[in-house]
Formats: C-alpha cells, sequence, structure tokens
C-alpha cells in the first residue's frame, strides 16, 4: 500500500502544478526522496500514467491516465470523436492541432496530433493552460456569460508574455470578436513563439465541453495565409463534432 500512496503522491503533485515538473521539484512537493520518485516516475511513464516531455526529466499526467479518466467521465467519447477530425485540420492546414477541456480555470490539453514539420509545436497533453493564455480557452470563455467572465477576470490575470491579457477591458473585447468570429485566436499570449486559433465544441446548452486548436511557430503560423480562412476551417471543424455528438 506504501507503493500505492507515493505514486498517488506523485500524480497529485503533477497534478496540481497545472505544468510539468522535474524530479527534484516532485520530492520537495511530496516529501519524498530524488530516488524513490525516479523509481515511481519510471514504474509510472511505463503504464501511460505520466510521460517524460524532455531530455531535462521534466513530466507531466500521461496520456494513457488522463483516457482512463475519461472513460469515466466521458470525455473520452469526445477525444475518440475529434481524433480524426484533428487529423484532418493537419493534413489541410499543416500545423499541429490539439483537443482541450475545461478544468477549473484551465484548459487541459486532452489530445494532440503533431504536424508534419520538422518544426513543430511540443505535446501538451495532459498540461493545463489558463484560459486567457491559450486558444482554447478563449474559445471556451467565449461561450461563457459576461457575468462568469468578469468573476473569472476578477480572480486576476496573470501575464506569461507582453502580449497576455492583464484587464477585464481586454479579456471582454477579446471574447467579444471571438464571438463575432466564431472562433479565437492568440497571438504570443502563452508564448512569444507560438501563435494559435481554436473554436469551441458546445453542447445542447451552448456551453463549450471542449475546444479544437491548430498551433504553430510565430514565424510561420498563420504566414501569409488568410487568419479569417483558418479559423472558419476549425470552427467548421468543431461544428462537425457537435453533429456527431447530437
Amino acid at each position: 500500500m506504501q507503493a500505492i500512496d507515493r505514486a498517488f503522491a506523485v500524480l497529485g503533485a503533477l497534478r496540481d502544478a497545472g505544468e510539468s515538473l522535474g524530479i527534484s521539484a516532485i520530492a520537495r512537493e511530496t516529501g519524498l526522496a530524488k530516488s524513490t520518485v525516479f523509481r515511481l516516475l519510471a514504474a509510472l511513464e511505463s503504464v501511460g500514467a505520466v510521460e517524460r516531455l524532455d531530455d531535462g526529466g521534466r513530466y507531466a499526467i500521461g496520456s494513457g491516465l488522463i483516457a482512463l479518466a475519461g472513460k469515466a467521465t466521458g470525455a473520452i467519447s469526445l477525444r475518440d470523436l475529434a481524433r480524426p477530425v484533428l487529423r484532418e485540420l493537419t493534413d489541410s492546414l499543416g500545423e499541429s492541432a490539439g483537443l482541450t477541456v475545461p478544468d477549473g480555470d484551465t484548459a487541459l490539453y486532452l489530445d494532440h496530433i503533431p504536424s508534419g514539420n520538422s518544426v513543430h509545436t511540443r505535446d501538451w497533453t495532459g498540461l493545463r493552460f489558463p484560459f486567457h493564455t491559450v486558444a482554447g480557452g478563449y474559445a471556451m470563455l467565449m461561450t461563457w456569460s459576461d457575468a462568469e467572465i468578469d468573476e473569472f477576470a476578477d480572480r486576476g490575470l496573470e501575464a506569461f508574455t507582453d502580449r497576455t491579457i492583464t484587464t477585464k477591458a481586454a479579456l471582454r473585447s477579446r471574447v467579444v470578436r471571438a464571438r463575432r468570429d466564431g472562433y479565437a485566436w492568440t497571438f504570443g499570449d502563452f508564448d512569444e513563439e507560438i501563435n494559435g486559433v481554436a473554436a469551441p465544441v458546445r453542447d445542447l446548452e451552448g456551453v463549450a465541453i471542449g475546444a479544437l486548436t491548430v498551433y504553430g511557430p510565430s514565424y510561420r503560423f498563420p504566414g501569409d495565409a488568410d487568419p479569417r480562412e483558418i479559423g472558419e476551417a476549425v470552427a467548421t471543424a468543431a461544428a462537425t463534432i457537435q453533429e456527431r455528438m447530437s
């Protein structure tokens, strides 16, 4: 039982952080020895419960665990429906595509289809980002009421880059534009080198249960392409999933 308790402590640290963590950080958060954390991560990685994200040894909640949780919550159905549509978006637009779902005040990346380019954005599956920093978050915010958006803004809008929206007025303006267009763009809001566009997948009441996102390096995406055409393609793809769900 002690091994199980320790494994859940490691998973809990990754969940609460909302971002990838290294062995030292996990050891600090859990109070476990680094050698113990290393062994637990190796075991968890072997079954897909965590994923190693880079050579620096940073870990995040794995797609295997997310999929297992999805079977209990119904999210897996959305993931299964979205995956072929994400592949079509990646093929047609030439950039990576992903599925995000709401998780508190954050957008949780549930799936990722990489582009075929030699340079593409990393897989963020299992990571969470504040709504106001990523396109998928704005796609979900655009389905909220104005009062809900104000309440979200009042909790604080942390800046991640010089382009991150940090005021309620600017957030409202971005949401109004997204509602008008049917999709939301972000240009370096979380990472100055990444641009993205997303559209919501709505439930029967019109509230987003997820969002389809296409993202790529800022030097290349959208490039010479028309941002409106890209946004409309993503919105059409999201609508396709809604129809299949109903």
